[in-house]
């Protein structure tokens, strides 16, 4: 078997059929798709059993509660049986050939361990855009932290060679359980392959993660993200303005939670206000580096303290 497709399946009974035949429509061979029943209330399940009746490469796992995303994808890498993986969330879908194109850059380059194919972020909304990793380039785990991939810590939109998570599985009960995990999942990797073909439809809906705001959410993506700097942090190959880059990506999610009644928990880093001024970085960043080296330890409370005022 040459790919797992791992689609969690729960209470998507209106998107299922139109995510799966986006899959049965990409021309690749030698693949299987899981389907994991997370307890779904409504006839999702159902659905699952039809397509496992009318097509051999489909395989389903019916759960009998529910116990979140995670818990899902972990139990489809557990039945994996491909050589990559990749998932694909059951509201969400692939443009054709998406995964055709990228399974045949993979054999272009068997050197590379994951390989990152673009995406459209939030479809369907105001808000929606394109991120695209980029034309076919081979990178290390330094190259994706260097060009801030770590911003798009997205489970889908990447195959994956199944050995890399041996060791590694989704977090239960953490929100945002993707940027807990992939950054430790390319951390493994040789090399991580950027590629400009396909496309991934992350569709926004109403009542979604992505769409709601709570204490634990803000709080979970807040320690994901500090987990993330410290493990950047300890890459000896960064230089210091890509340290200081990814630690005011930090102090955004920080800035969130003071916003919302939480507290400052990160450590501090001094931004020397020369590097600052005369970073070659876009506009923004300068303002927030300039901003963070004349406030010090104080910049995200400032910020939350500004935001706050700003929205009355």
């Amino acid at each position: 078997m040459k790919l797992t497709i791992i689609i969690p399946v729960y209470k998507v009974e209106a998107y299922l059929d139109f995510c799966l035949k986006s899959i049965v429509r990409q021309n690749v061979e030698d693949y299987e798709v899981i389907l994991v029943d997370d307890g779904s209330p409504d006839g999702s399940g159902a659905l699952c059993d039809a397509w496992l009746r009318k097509d051999r490469r489909f395989r389903v796992i019916h759960c009998l509660e529910n116990r979140g995303l995670s818990a899902a994808r972990n139990k489809g890498l557990d039945e994996a049986q491909g050589e990559y993986v990749t998932f694909i969330d059951s509201d969400d879908y692939i443009s054709p050939n998406t995964l055709q194109a990228n399974m045949e850059l993979l054999a272009l380059h068997p050197e590379a361990d994951v390989l990152e194919y673009p995406v459209c972020v939030y479809h369907g909304t105001a808000k929606a855009y394109r991120y695209m990793p980029g034309a076919c380039e081979i990178t290390d785990y330094t190259g994706w932290a260097r060009r801030k991939g770590y911003i798009h810590s997205y489970a889908w939109n990447k195959i994956y060679k199944r050995s890399l998570w041996k060791s590694l599985r989704f977090p239960e009960g953490k929100w945002y359980e993707d940027v807990f995990t992939i950054p430790a999942v390319l951390r493994q990797a040789r090399y991580i392959l950027r590629s400009d073909k396909g496309l991934y439809y992350y569709c926004s809906r109403q009542g979604s993660i992505s769409n709601t705001f709570c204490d634990k959410g803000i709080n979970d993506l807040l320690q994901a993200n500090l987990m993330l700097y410290h493990t950047l942090s300890d890459n000896t190959d960064l230089s210091e303005q890509d340290l200081d880059e990814a630690y005011l990506h930090l102090c955004d999610h920080q800035i969130m939670r003071i916003q919302f009644g939480g507290y400052l928990c990160i450590p501090e880093r001094k931004i020397p206000l020369h590097r600052a001024l005369f970073t070659p970085r876009p506009l923004n960043y300068r303002i927030k580096a300039i901003l963070k080296a004349l406030s010090g330890n104080h910049y995200c409370g400032i910020v939350a303290r500004t935001r706050k005022v700003l929205k009355r």
